[in-house]
């Protein structure tokens, strides 16, 4: 999350909407979040969202095949976490307006013509100054207010990283059996200790690498996804089931290569098919793992619907494992 911050009147929702537009068209999956100071009134009198709201309903939620809208009463404020993770947990960046007291990194829209009031006081946090008249050795970075795809470009650099570093994922080993000895050294050799052994119960994990019993055993591969996801403490994790074997580094250092930060899930694909025992997966894929267990689905792929796939061809990943022995 990063926040524009500036006097009213000085253009940031202009400089925020040509961003957002600029980071989308990249492929990048944005929310934007406005605090409102005001009674803010959404809904229009007469609709039937309208109606149900004056008739009491604490939550309307309108929903189409293309977008939906939700009319909902609150209490009382609202943390800017508790919203994200309420309503834009599956998004790569959240863009805020607004809020300037959550002490987030921030950038200080200034416009030399505009002078702030009395009232307004200068932001914490401040990283960059987006701005038409750059000060000379200033301490800040100075990007150009006229030029939404440099401050597009800054933003990338700094939180919209294109791949995913090894430093971010840990390897999943569902030991339903005793581990295979080839996938752990292949792990060890790029990404050292950042192992988790989902275990069976009675199974007990190699010495010197972290275990969680999986929490639902009854649901084979799927419930080591979801043990594993909800145990790592990596926003991505790299799930090597049984039935794929030793893989060189340099096909695991490939995929890492090949998969965009907003990818949910990076699965090789083989003989036309993919293969959800051997991909990367994002830790927004657990809300999407939920939902599909309540509905009485079990299959690995069965909720790919929902998130982000970006699948590895086989003509791209047969070049770093040309034995193709990770699939043998």
């Amino acid at each position: 999350m990063i926040t524009f911050a500036a006097p009213s009147g000085t253009g940031k929702t202009t400089l925020l909407e040509a961003v957002i537009a600029a980071l989308v068209g990249r492929g990048h999956r944005l929310g934007a979040l406005k605090h409102d100071a005001h009674k803010l009134k959404l809904d229009t009198p007469g609709k039937d969202s309208w109606r149900f709201r004056q008739a009491g309903a604490w939550r309307v939620l309108v929903a189409s095949n293309t977008q939906m809208g939700i009319f909902s009463a609150v209490d009382g404020d609202t943390s800017l976490a508790g919203l994200v993770d309420r309503y834009l947990s599956d998004v790569d960046l959240v863009l805020t307006e607004g809020f300037r007291k959550a002490r987030l990194p921030t950038l200080r829209v200034r416009r030399a013509a505009h002078r702030a009031d009395d009232a307004w006081h200068e932001p914490a946090n401040v990283v960059a100054e987006v701005t038409d008249a750059p000060r000379p050795g200033a301490a800040l970075p100075q990007l150009p207010l006229n030029d939404p795809e440099a401050v597009a470009d800054f933003i990338e650099q700094q939180w919209l990283s294109a791949h995913t570093p090894p430093e971010s994922v840990t390897a999943i080993l569902p030991l339903a059996q005793p581990a295979q000895g080839v996938r752990l050294s292949a792990a060890r050799a790029l990404l050292g200790e950042r192992i988790l052994a989902v275990t069976a119960p009675g199974v007990s994990a190699p010495p010197g690498v972290a275990a969680v019993t999986d929490i639902r055993p009854g649901l084979g591969p799927l419930g080591a996804l979801l043990t594993g996801l909800a145990a790592a403490d990596t926003p991505a994790v790299l799930f090597w089931g049984h039935r794929h074997r030793a893989a060189p580094p340099a096909l695991l250092r490939g995929m890492l290569a090949s998969a965009p930060r907003h990818a949910d899930v990076v699965p090789l694909v083989n003989a036309g098919r993919r293969e959800p025992l051997m991909a990367l997966y994002s830790y927004r894929c657990l809300n999407a793992i939920k939902t599909a267990l309540l509905s009485g689905e079990a299959r690995m792929d069965g909720w790919w619907g929902q998130v982000r796939v970006h699948p590895v061809p086989e003509e791209a990943w047969r070049r770093w494992d040309p034995s193709g022995a990770v699939c043998g």
